[in-house]
This record gives structure tokens, sequence and C-alpha cells, in this order.
């Protein structure tokens, strides 16, 4: 039997006209009833907004389930797992974009510096308020008249409206915490988090993590608790289990063999961290996704 592999999809596999090979514009119900595979949990390479305008349902990021409703706009980075259930009725847009058709015109650290796109801190949705539900909304409508019309210059005006809904959308997410949070914790969370991500295969300690960020671990800890309302640690075996949980699901791999891939020595320590986080071992959460 050929083993179950989590897709990873990419920008080319959406062959519809696109302004420049790395961002794709079209409305949601054109694009599922194109590309019908979206439907089952795969992983992007690239970044995500997604507006709905009518409908409902749930749409599942890293097992979390969100409802689907009008004016709800969700945001992924590359790598998260999702999928998403719906009525019949629901619309929207879809708006995919690699790095680099923003970086032609922005630096990196200002996409970066985006609130939307960082999970520590931030949920992959906002809820367009009704005041600035209209301004939203017509933004997408712009950037998908112009995927289709092809004026002038078309590539450079979708990178500009890019840009504005991304400014847009970070200052509707910024919550009466995070507003308190002072620009440098902010950057600060924000290394840390990319550290994580590329080291959490390593098993770092808190104090290795301290070391890179130039902090003693008491900073740290502050740090942390402060910002994210938890501790570094929890934070790094939460990564973990992200990983853990995924690979369970969405491949055939055995407890073992995850446990081989997330680098723990011994398969029956990871099975008791397992269960010791998710209360059931990783045979029984994987049964119940099956």
């Amino acid at each position: 039997m050929k083993d179950k592999i989590l897709p990873i999809l990419h920008i080319d596999d959406f062959k519809a006209d696109r302004p420049a090979p790395d961002v794709y514009v079209q409305t949601f119900r054109e694009h599922v009833a194109q590309y019908p595979f979206t439907k089952t949990p795969h992983r992007h390479d690239f970044y995500m907004l997604a507006l709905f305008t009518q409908g409902t349902g749930q749409h599942s990021i890293d097992f979390v389930e969100y409802p689907i409703q009008p004016d709800s706009v969700f945001f992924m980075s590359p790598a998260q797992v999702h999928t998403w259930t719906y009525s019949d009725d629901t619309d929207g847009y879809l708006f995919f974009f690699n790095a680099a058709f923003f970086l032609v015109d922005f630096p990196a650290k200002k996409l970066l510096d985006f609130p939307l796109f960082h999970s520590l801190a931030t949920p992959p949705v906002v809820h367009l308020p009704c005041e600035v539900a209209t301004d939203i909304n017509g933004l997408f409508v712009r950037v998908h008249e112009e995927t289709i019309n092809r004026n002038y210059r078309r590539e450079d005006v979708i990178r500009s409206y890019l840009n504005i809904l991304l400014v847009k959308l970070s200052g509707l997410v910024h919550t009466v915490k995070s507003t308190q949070r002072s620009p440098h914790a902010h950057s600060q969370i924000q290394q840390l988090e990319l550290l994580i991500e590329k080291h959490y295969l390593e098993h770092k300690t808190v104090g290795d993590y301290a070391d890179m960020m130039a902090l003693s671990e008491k900073q740290l800890y502050t740090l942390c608790q402060r910002a994210l309302g938890k501790s570094l640690q929890k934070i790094i075996h939460e990564r973990l289990l992200l990983e853990a949980k995924r690979l369970l699901v969405h491949t055939d791999q055995s407890a073992g063999q995850v446990a081989d891939r997330l680098n723990f020595l011994d398969h029956s320590y990871f099975s008791r961290f397992f269960r010791k986080a998710v209360g059931e071992t990783p045979e029984q959460f994987r049964g119940r996704y099956q």
C-alpha cells in the first residue's frame, strides 16, 4: 500500500491566468470548482489571504476549527495544514502569494513585521467590523478585477493592493493586549518564533534560545509570560506536538516513526510526552481522525 503523504501545494499547481508567477487571485467558488483536490487536508508553500463574503462552514487550521461566515478574513503562512467544509452558497476571494512577489517592492523585514503570519501571538482569522467590512471587501474586489482585466502593469497594482490589505488587516488584529506590547517586545517575539521554527526538531534548551537571543533565561521567561502568557518550554512542546499531530493524522507513519522524525530517542518517552499533553495516546488521537 502506498504511504499516505500530506500534499504540499504550490502556486504553480493553479493554472488560471496569473498576473505574475508568484501570485494567484480567484473567487472562492471558482477556485474550489476548478481544483477539487483543495477540499482535502494539505499544506501550502505560499502565503494566503481568504475573504468570505457569503456562506457558512468550518475552516480547520492545524487542528483548530474556526467558523466561516461573511466578512471573515483568514491568513495563513507556508507549512500550516488546513481544510474546510462549507455550505453550497459559500463564496469570497482567495489571494495566494509567495514572498518573492511582495519583496519586489518591499523589504523582507516589512513582511515579517506584519502580525498576521505569526501563529504564536495571532489567531489566523479576523471578523471584520461593520465599519471596515465594505473597505476590505472592496480591496479584494479590485485585486480580482486587476487580475481579470490585464491592465497596464497590473502586477504592480496588485502588489500595492496587497500591501494596503496587509497594513489594514494588521491594524485590525491588534488586540488590547497586543497594543500594550512594546515594539521591542513584539520584535523579540517574532525573532523567537523564527528560532523555534528553525530549531524545534533539535530539542534545544531554554538556555540555548536565551543565548541565541542574547537574553538571560529570566529575561526570556518574563518576555514569554508577558507577551504570550506561557513559558518557553510550553511553547516549544506545543510546536513539537503540532508536528506530531500533523504526521499522525496526515501520513501513515507509525507512532515510532513519528517519534524518530521528531528526534525522540525513546519511543516510549514520546508516547508519554504525547499522552500527558493531549490526554490520549498517539494511536488514539489518530483514530479520532480516521
